[in-house]
């Protein structure tokens, strides 16, 4: 275990590495960064693209984080797995670590691991962005100490609810109401009284059920999963406990029909069972699966899931993979689809799916890329990827799904 959690430190050392080489560079080239995009659209847009729209149409926009440059950049995104730029890349706070994206297109989040706040802006209708604060990095959050350093945000299913994980140290959960209004604080979202909750040590990664009725934080620091049931209604949140015993717990995702809950640590999945209430129970007789039996897949940082629910895929930050997995949606048992894990670029730190189910994105810190990946129809990956140039220490693709 230790030899994991050093290589996992030292993956972290050379991120900040390439930060302070890139701080450098902003000094000299300030207009790359605060290049603005298009604000044709005052109320952020929402409308789908020419050609988009019906449950991940063919275009849609895709908003990619760098970390070593600390900006986001706005995409088209068509049904070929296609990237184009919208405009320049627009400067958020220091080494932004998670994008959130309102499915309906209409807000974007980006959670600034070195700064004391979320930064939010709309989406136009030409995928431009919109700064919700003029302030650099468009702050929208960063009133109380509790919100500094912020890793993960969620939005709710309406689009109506904002959650939120900060904190390098001991670490809270924020729970936010989303201005949906016409006005100029459409986005901004505002702290719901008393939805503030203490959530371990170095809380990673936050999502919510496709029924909307749950809520699970992933905690790297203190190794744990955090179970919350929702107030669909109101937003507020209710603590359901704690599981533990899982180091560098990074990542969270919910089984497309709510019964499931997927937790990646150091060399493993960890699968529980959802009850009624959000309650969590490791699945019998086994419920951690491998990541790394056959070598290659160390360190699962993040994860996702197939639209059709069968196939499960992790970043292995720390082996330069990605592993594939068959989940049966009766058990929630994971078997591995493709072994050894397949090659991405170096530090893959996120990984995502085109709307349409077709392609797969990992977010390549090292070599300033994303890799895609064609999406077989049993779910396996078909190799080599496609190796497209993103910015600096890019760690982070979120996309909108009309």
């Amino acid at each position: 275990m230790s030899a994991i959690v050093s290589s996992t430190s030292q993956s972290h050392h050379r991120s900040r590495v390439r930060v302070l080489s890139s701080l450098a560079i902003l000094a000299i080239a300030p207009l790359v960064y605060f290049a603005a995009c298009s604000s044709s659209d005052d109320n952020g847009g929402g409308a789908p693209p020419p050609g988009g729209g019906g449950g991940g149409g063919a275009n849609q926009f895709a908003f990619v984080i760098a970390s070593a440059a600390s900006e986001v950049q706005a995409y088209n995104l068509d049904g070929s797995g296609n990237l184009a730029p919208i405009a320049g890349a627009i400067a958020t706070g220091v080494i932004p670590h998670h994008v959130d994206v309102d499915r309906a297109g209409r807000f974007v989040y980006v959670a600034n691991h070195d700064s004391p706040f979320l930064s939010g802006w709309r989406i136009n209708q030409d995928g431009s962005l919109d700064p919700m604060n003029p302030a650099p990095g468009s702050p929208v959050t960063g009133t109380d100490p509790s919100e500094n350093q912020p890793h993960s945000s969620v939005i709710d299913q309406t689009g109506e609810y904002l959650y939120v994980v900060s904190g390098h140290g001991a670490s809270t959960l924020r729970a936010y109401k989303i201005d949906t209004s016409t006005g100029p604080t459409r986005g901004v979202p505002s702290f719901i009284a008393g939805q503030s909750f203490s959530i371990g040590t170095h809380a990673h990664n936050v999502t919510i059920s496709p029924n909307n009725s749950f809520l699970y934080v992933a905690v790297e620091g203190s190794g744990e999963v955090h179970a919350f049931s929702r107030d669909t209604g109101t937003g507020a949140l209710t603590a359901q406990g704690v599981m533990n015993g899982m180091p560098t717990c990074d990542a969270v995702v919910v089984a497309n029909d709510n019964r499931f809950l997927f937790a990646s640590y150091e060399n493993a999945i960890e699968v529980f069972s959802i009850g009624t209430n959000g309650t969590l129970a490791r699945i019998t007789p086994v419920s951690a699966f491998p990541t790394n039996n056959v070598g290659g897949g160390a360190t699962p940082h993040a994860m996702a899931i197939h639209p059709n629910g069968q196939t499960l895929y992790t970043a292995n930050l720390n082996s330069n993979t990605v592993s594939v997995f068959r989940v049966d949606t009766n058990t929630g048992v994971l078997t591995e689809l493709q072994s050894p894990p397949l090659a991405t670029g170096a530090e893959p730190n996120f990984i995502g799916i085109h709307p349409n189910g077709s392609f797969l994105f990992t977010a390549d810190a090292g070599p300033d890329q994303l890799s895609r990946f064609a999406i077989n129809s049993d779910g396996t990956l078909a190799v080599p990827p496609t190796a497209i140039p993103a910015g600096p220490g890019a760690n982070g693709i979120g996309t909108t799904k009309f």
